[in-house]
């Protein structure tokens, strides 16, 4: 996989037409060699399951060729003649004859016409791999008028054919030296060709490819759209490129609609913070106060202190201490009355620094309420500042059609 910075990626060499066009070129060769190569797998084929049957034909043919020129008065000249045209004929189909004649033909023609008949000889045949048939050629009646010293059925020479597999490679040889150039420039064609298709039917997808790239700038808007040209793959791609632009649209307009009912809240949330913000303040600043003034009248009631509760205790005991020897019931009475005074006043001194203490408490908890109201503060900064951000964006991201307008 290829990374997004790659250097690579856009370069015309790497483009698609090329690689296409290549890739064709490439196996319109590969498939022309395979041609080329199964032609000589055939060849080879051929020549091993019927390459002594096609000799055989061959040695046929040739000994009716040889009895065509014997029933014609003077064949032993004709032959003389016509053989080397027949060798050169079968060469060049691939295939090497000999004709030899028999003692008795040549002892009939050395008597008759004063020459010794050599035939085709065999002497110099190449070496190799190759198939042979052999075909004894029997005298009839017509070729007693020159064979003279043979009778019927008589055996007046050999027809001898070789195959070679050497001599079929090499008319296989040819044939592709003779196809090779046509098969070049068939290759060129096509591949011109495909070319010419290619460009053609590769034009929505540039139209697509130029459409992607617009999207892809940075802050690039989302107003382009891709045309339509065809109904083929390319098209349905082209039209489901524009509907999911459609749908991203939509989603970015609702998105907006979104962050315009966050910014409202955000308003709200600042003038209710604001609200917020003035009444702590004033409660902070009532608690404190009211705690400043509890502890300042504590401090003006020194008869209220730990000391005078001491001392108040210490004549009461006295009292009680001297109250039996006055044995008076009205003195009794004075010192229990005394007594509830005292503890009626130490439970509410009990009660009103009880009190003092949750006041202090309470003024705590207002200081930490002022710091989150402080960071409250902050944070509706950094949610003001992302708003702002998010809406830039939107409206860079918006068609021209649709933004809003200044």
């Amino acid at each position: 996989m290829l990374s997004d910075d790659n250097p690579s990626i856009g370069r015309f060499d790497k483009s698609f037409l090329i690689h296409m066009i290549r890739d064709f070129f490439i196996i319109l060769v590969i498939v022309t060699v395979l041609e080329f190569s199964l032609k000589a797998a055939l060849v080879y084929y051929n020549y091993v399951t019927n390459g002594e049957d096609e000799a055989q034909v061959v040695a046929e043919d040739l000994a009716d060729n040889v009895r065509s020129i014997m029933r014609n008065e003077g064949g032993p000249v004709a032959a003389r003649t016509m053989y080397p045209i027949l060798e050169t004929n079968w060469s060049d189909l691939g295939y090497v004859i000999a004709i030899e004649p028999a003692p008795v033909t040549v002892a009939s023609i050395e008597d008759g016409f004063d020459f010794t008949p050599v035939g085709i000889p065999a002497a110099d045949w190449p070496e190799g791999n190759f198939r042979v048939s052999t075909l004894d050629i029997e005298a009839e009646a017509f070729c007693l008028a020159c064979h003279s010293q043979a009778e019927v059925g008589d055996t007046l020479g050999t027809v001898t054919v070789r195959n070679y597999l050497a001599r079929d490679f090499a008319l296989w040889a040819e044939d592709v030296r003779l196809t090779a150039a046509l098969s070049a420039g068939k290759i060129v064609l096509h591949s011109f060709l495909l070319f010419l298709i290619l460009r053609a039917r590769l034009e929505p997808l540039m139209e697509l490819r130029s459409t992607v790239s617009k999207l892809a700038r940075a802050y690039g808007t989302l107003g382009h759209r891709a045309e339509i040209r065809t109904s083929d793959e390319f098209g349905v791609l082209a039209r489901d490129l524009n509907l999911f632009l459609d749908r991203i649209s939509t989603i970015i307009a609702e998105l907006d609609a979104v962050l315009g009912k966050v910014v409202a809240a955000n308003d709200d949330i600042i003038a209710l913070q604001s609200d917020l913000r003035g009444s702590i303040d004033s409660v902070v600043s009532d608690v404190r106060r009211l705690e400043r003034d509890a502890m300042i009248s504590a401090k003006r009631e020194p008869r209220l202190s730990n000391e005078w509760f001491a001392a108040v205790r210490g004549q009461i005991a006295e009292l009680d201490a001297a109250l039996p020897e006055a044995e008076n019931a009205s003195a009794a009475e004075l010192l229990d009355s005394l007594r509830a005074v005292v503890a009626d006043a130490e439970a509410k001194i009990a009660s009103s620094e009880d009190v003092f203490r949750k006041l202090a408490d309470i003024g705590d908890q207002s200081e930490t309420l002022k710091g989150s109201m402080l960071e409250m503060t902050r944070l509706e900064e950094r949610l003001q500042s992302i708003v702002e951000t998010c809406g830039n964006l939107v409206r860079r991201l918006q068609p021209e059609d649709r933004k809003p307008e200044a």
